[in-house]
């Protein structure tokens, strides 16, 4: 070995030991680094970024912590605008790691969701004509008096051939959240529901105008739907409605309907009413009048409603008084089945005598003679019935000089019953008669004193006092 060898044998060990230290170190260094990662990473959260409209506004742990807020802010926008205004609200959703997330409340995301839209809305007075949105206006009095300057400028246009004057239409004002461009001023509002407002020409923005006004609504609603600055006209496309409906269309006519009203009293006629009541202690088909119906009065007050061109379209009554009640007439109707054409046996009387018996069977001194008398007399009222006292065969229908317009039945053992004085006869010779069955109507034919029913009973064609086969009478 020469001196020279010897000599690098020394630095050549200490390079390499210099150079086994130092991957070492290297390798220290990576180690810590990756433990310092893993450290980092292992105390980060993962946690949900919100995203609204593209941009990032924050962390929820979980969506179930904001779940229907958007929702409920939707139906009250739907609400408030009648569905015209569809706000741009994207809602997207990332997972991230981080150690430093401020998580929002449900209020909090419900607040940023609406700070997208608020600008297109205001607190204002919504007018509502027939349960539709027409305009807004800001000062709730305002509105109310213009409804009452309407009526009045309406009633006035009737000149004095009007009492009152009717808006038709359900009017409703209700201060509520309204889209802007719902806001009108009063001498709008007017124009868009009087009837009467003459729409002029220049009250009306031209062409130029409105789409100016179209591309700062546009500009407000993108800028709140999309990040960057609404300063470059490069953000606004004409041709993409970016949430706001305003042209809106209406499928109503917003112009008031009216009427006028006049009220009227007069006096009017009650026409009595007809009752039909059953009465079983008569035959079917039998009828009689207790009580004539008599008309009565009234005061009666009508408003009369006209249209806008002064024609008649109703006449209400909206008030009555009574000044004569009216009296309804009564008719009793028979009730009972009838009975065979069959004598009974017995009799019954003949007519109601409401009024008793006038002369009896037997000598009676009658205009300054004496006679005898061959049956009862029964008065009672002009056409009131006549029935049959028992059932039989028609013997005798027709008129004599004293019996005037009479009839005769037979009955069983030689009983027969006479019937004179009628004023009417409806039945015939041969007709078979039941018990009751009338026969004809009082009247005072032939030889009469009066109104009466002259009534015989005969045995054999012999006549008997009729009273003693007549039941007592009540």
């Amino acid at each position: 070995m020469s001196q020279k060898q010897a000599d690098n044998k020394p630095i050549s060990h200490i390079g390499g030991a210099v150079k086994k230290f130092a991957g070492v170190l290297v390798s220290a260094a990576l180690c810590a680094a990756v433990a310092i990662y893993i450290t980092m990473v292992c105390s980060y959260d993962i946690a949900v970024r919100v995203n609204i409209n593209g941009a990032p506004v924050g962390y929820v742990e979980s969506q179930d912590d904001i779940a229907g807020v958007k929702t409920q802010l939707l139906a009250i926008v739907e609400e408030a605008t009648e569905g015209q205004y569809i706000p741009k609200l994207d809602v997207s959703y990332d997972f991230v790691h981080t150690n430093d997330a401020d998580y929002l409340t449900a209020s909090e995301y419900g607040e940023l969701l609406w700070s997208q839209i608020e600008d297109d809305f205001c607190m204002a007075y919504m007018l509502y004509v027939d349960d539709h949105q027409t305009a807004a206006c800001m000062d709730g009095e305002a509105l109310h008096e213009l409804i009452s300057d309407i009526e009045a400028e309406l009633l006035a246009s009737g000149g004095a051939s009007f009492e009152e004057v009717r808006v038709t239409n359900e009017l409703r004002i209700e201060n509520q959240l309204c889209l802007k461009a719902m806001v009108r001023s009063i001498e709008e509002i007017n124009s868009l529901i009087n009837p009467l407002a003459e729409v002029e020409a220049a009250a009306e923005p031209d062409a130029d105008e409105a789409s100016d006004v179209d591309s700062i609504m546009r500009i407000s609603a993108f800028t709140a739907a999309a990040p960057g600055s609404a300063d470059s006209a490069a953000y606004i496309d004409p041709n993409v409605d970016y949430g706001l409906n305003r042209e809106r269309e209406q499928a109503y006519d917003p112009v008031l309907d009216y009427n006028f009203v006049n009220t009227v009293t007069v006096n009017e006629v009650i026409s009595f009413k007809t009752q039909y009541i059953d009465d079983f202690d008569n035959f079917i088909g039998n009828e009689k009048v207790t009580c004539e119906g008599v008309d009565g009065e009234k005061t009666v007050t009508y408003e009369i409603i006209y249209d806008a061109d002064g024609s008649i379209v109703a006449r209400n009554a909206i008030s009555e008084s009574i000044i004569t009640p009216a009296v309804d007439k009564i008719v009793m109707v028979g009730a009972v089945e009838i009975p065979d054409a069959v004598p009974t046996g017995t009799f019954i009387w003949p007519c109601e005598a409401p009024k008793g018996v006038s002369s009896y069977y037997g000598w009676r001194d009658l205009y300054g003679k004496r006679d005898f008398h061959l049956g009862i007399d029964i008065p009672d009222d002009l056409g009131s019935s006549i029935w049959a006292s028992d059932g039989g065969t028609v013997t005798w229908a027709g008129t004599t000089p004293s019996y005037g317009k009479s009839v005769r039945i037979a009955h069983a053992n030689g009983y027969s019953t006479l019937y004179a004085h009628l004023n009417e006869i409806l039945v015939e010779v041969g007709d078979e008669v039941y018990q009751k069955q009338t026969i004809g109507t009082m009247g005072k034919t032939g030889v009469a004193y009066g109104v009466h029913l002259h009534f015989e009973v005969r045995i054999n064609d012999v006549t008997v006092n009729p009273m003693k086969y007549l039941p007592k009478a009540d």
